[in-house]
């Protein structure tokens, strides 16, 4: 079985989910998670913390290369996702498979999606933010220094203190590039559910795959992540690799059990029942609170650029 780690700097405030993150995350013990953080995190089972401030990591980031390297905040760390894999070396040698991902979101079985067959095929493994996996070896973990014609450099993001979602498809970053030169080697199935952000659905829309997202919620149960949804009157409920919940700030956290629950709109909640009436009136339109969503956004934003023209 091939080995493999998902590398996650991360500094600030822990999202309030981490918690379902963190139970998720060992439920896959045959991958293993590497935390490089100063938050209150601890070695556990397949998750290895390191501790280092934001200063110390920016500091060894840029002992990497030959140039000065803008990184002013850690959200800057999204650009430097695609050279993890020559930034930590040090902690992959053993690993046949290097990754990166988000802390937003829920694992389902990793490894019903990552089989054997898609791991002996593929060099890259999916290519979104989210979750990532490249394999260990010289050409791609220097894949991201290579200059193509009409995607980023990397010498040009790395000196632009402004998010180049270098790390992402659809910006002309490495993904793109991947996909552009050497498309036999990169799996991208979107077997997830990355799920639209309430700016544009309150209700769970699911981005890649509109034909499972009427009425759509989720389940964690035995270690595997469902999602459940109707269609043609019908419930339907399957398995998926993972679900992101980005820029949800306001699920309410209904539930202390971190290994069954289910995930609302709007909130983790006990698990129960699941019927078409539930499933229905969790699903029915949240026209209000979108509402009150968006003009609280749009008052953070004004009150932002208030007090950046003072």
């Amino acid at each position: 079985m091939s080995k493999l780690i998902v590398i996650i700097p991360y500094f600030g405030t822990l999202p309030h989910i981490f918690k379902f993150w963190l139970s998720s995350a060992k439920n896959n013990p045959t991958i293993d998670f590497l935390f490089i953080t100063d938050c209150p995190i601890a070695s556990e089972a397949n998750i290895r913390v390191v501790k280092m401030s934001f200063s110390d990591l920016r500091t060894e980031i840029q002992s990497c290369f030959d140039f000065k390297v803008s990184l002013d905040t850690p959200y800057k760390l999204c650009d430097y996702k695609p050279a993890f894999g020559y930034i930590f070396h040090e902690y992959i040698e053993t690993y046949d498979f290097w990754g990166f991902g988000d802390i937003d979101l829920v694992y389902g079985d990793l490894r019903l999606f990552l089989t054997n067959e898609v791991l002996r095929k593929y060099d890259v493994i999916s290519g979104w933010g989210h979750l990532t996996f490249y394999r260990n070896n010289d050409s791609c973990n220097s894949f991201f220094m290579e200059e193509h014609e009409g995607f980023q450099y990397y010498r040009d993001v790395y000196q632009n203190p402004k998010n180049c979602a270098f790390d992402e498809y659809w910006h002309k970053g490495v993904g793109d590039a991947w996909k552009s030169v050497c498309p036999e080697k990169v799996w991208d199935s979107r077997l997830f559910d990355d799920v639209t952000i309430p700016a544009l659905s309150y209700n769970f829309k699911s981005v890649f795959h509109p034909e499972h997202s009427e009425n759509l919620i989720f389940q964690y149960e035995d270690k595997k992540l469902y999602r459940i949804y109707t269609r043609d009157g019908r419930i339907i409920k399957e398995q998926t690799m993972y679900a992101h919940f980005q820029q949800r700030k306001f699920l309410r956290i209904g539930t202390s059990d971190e290994n069954s629950y289910l995930v609302v709109p709007n909130a983790f909640i006990s698990t129960r029942k699941v019927t078409l009436g539930r499933l229905r009136k969790w699903g029915r339109p949240q026209n209000i609170r979108h509402w009150i969503y968006l003009k609280r956004m749009s008052l953070k934003k004004r009150l932002s650029n208030m007090r950046a023209s003072k």
